[in-house]
């Protein structure tokens, strides 16, 4: 593999971590987060089936963001069976037969994953010392030029030496010198592996891609047997074989809960379509997402104390919002303003609008956070190894309806308008010495409550 172990330590990190990620403790707290989320419930759907459909494609979309660098590498394998591997993720679950029985067994896919692991966190180190042998070498050479002393130059051979043998150390046990046969087969079997977990976790039928309803785990074939898997794979032949099947697995919560059959599409790519017909209206369509998590996450922080924001705050925030909840925000400004000034601005009111600002922040901010841990992640990623990330896409603002939050926003920030006009008041009527009334009472100690 040489330099290319680099690439494969990320792919190998990206392979554990969706395992990692698909396991029963892993999907069983998303399923409760998707069920418990008032958040997800008010912006995205109601419906649990589709809320685990949004989070089996974004998985299927990982696995074959993986595939895509496997293909790659592949395509430089001595045998053959491995040079055309670009389309065997194309339609996510449904694999071609020809590919049946190339899944590990669960105790094995287990002792994969920790291989590499470890191939990775030595590749890492690997990179490391490649570093500080590149540094001492130049500095050698240095001392070379400089006819450095015979007694401190030997001394600083035997460092480099030692450096050497420690990175030759470290080769040995990376993926620098395997080949490219077996990292290829290695990442492939475990990702036939992973969409097999995909179709339990998810319940899923082999058979015909649909979603199924089924407490019995025994129902789907999860590790084929690994004997199926014969120690010559170049000769796998026109003619597509038929294998049987075992039933090897464990207990999955998610899937005892699993989607119902006639409230799901028949199909993986059914599923894709409905996504892509209803994500027009979403904040992730019109690339909006992260900037509605930046202002939600900032009138959280002003939220804190809104009788104490300052003008470049306010204009700071005004600055953030978009056309249309400026419009929105102006109407429903003009319609409070006709009202008449003493009965607008009083205690009552403003407790009022503290508890509902408060209330949508409870359920809006888990989102906004969960968008710039997502896209942080992400981020992340292209300065480390493979994928870590635990937040998917569906927990997020990405899918949220537009309209719905923009509403949201706008109510937060006329909430955030009201409190703080009246804060500045309550604080004027007090620098001049002026009475406040038992609703100024209110709203401070309630204002008080709400900032524990």
């Amino acid at each position: 593999m040489g330099i290319m172990s680099l690439e494969v330590s990320r792919l190998m990190t990206k392979v554990a971590n969706l395992w990692h990620f698909l396991s029963d403790k892993q999907m069983s707290r998303l399923q409760d987060e998707l069920t418990n989320s008032l958040g997800t419930r008010n912006l995205v759907s109601q419906d649990n089936n589709h809320l685990m459909e949004l989070a089996l494609i974004e998985i299927m979309d990982i696995i074959k963001c993986v595939a895509e660098g496997v293909s790659r590498l592949g395509k430089k394998c001595i045998d053959p069976v491995y040079h055309n591997l670009d389309h065997v993720f194309d339609n996510g679950i449904e694999i071609e037969v020809k590919w049946c029985g190339w899944e590990y067994k669960l105790k094995k896919m287990d002792k994969r994953v920790k291989k590499m692991k470890r191939f990775a966190a030595v590749t890492s180190q690997l990179c490391e010392e490649l570093e500080v042998l590149s540094e001492l070498e130049n500095g050698l050479k240095r001392m070379q030029y400089n006819n450095t002393n015979q007694l401190k130059l030997h001394e600083f051979e035997k460092k480099v030496l030692w450096q050497r043998e420690e990175v030759g150390g470290l080769r040995e046990m990376s993926t620098w010198v395997r080949t490219y046969d077996y990292i290829v087969r290695l990442l492939l079997r475990s990702l036939f592996t992973i969409v097999q977990r995909v179709k339990v976790v998810f319940g899923i039928s082999p058979r015909i891609g649909s979603f199924v309803r089924s407490n019995s785990i025994s129902a789907f074939s999860v590790y084929p047997s690994e004997n199926l898997i014969q120690r010559s794979v170049s000769n796998l032949g026109d003619k597509p074989k038929k294998y049987p099947q075992r039933f090897c697995g464990t207990h999955t919560p998610v899937k005892s809960r699993g989607l119902a059959q006639d409230q799901t599409p028949n199909s993986f790519s059914d599923c894709k379509k409905r996504l892509f017909s209803s994500k027009k209206s979403t904040l992730g369509d019109a690339a909006l997402s992260l900037h509605y998590a930046n202002v939600i996450i900032f009138i959280e922080r002003l939220a804190i104390s809104p009788h104490f924001i300052s003008p470049d705050s306010r204009e700071d925030l005004y600055q953030m919002l978009t056309t249309r909840i400026k419009h929105s925000l102006r109407a429903k400004l003009s319609n409070l303003s006709k009202s008449d000034d003493s009965e607008v601005y009083n205690g009552e009111i403003a407790s009022e609008w503290s508890s509902t600002m408060q209330r949508i922040l409870e359920w809006l901010a888990p989102l906004a956070h969960n968008m710039i841990k997502w896209h942080t992640e992400r981020n992340f990623e292209k300065q480390r190894m493979g994928y870590g990330g635990n937040v998917l896409l569906v927990n997020t603002l990405h899918y949220a309806d537009q309209v719905k939050t923009e509403d949201a926003i706008t109510d937060l920030v006329l909430s955030l308008h009201y409190i703080s006009r009246f804060g500045r008041e309550v604080n004027d009527k007090a620098f001049t010495g002026s009475s406040c009334d038992i609703h100024c009472d209110d709203y401070l100690v309630c204002n008080r409550i709400m900032s524990l």
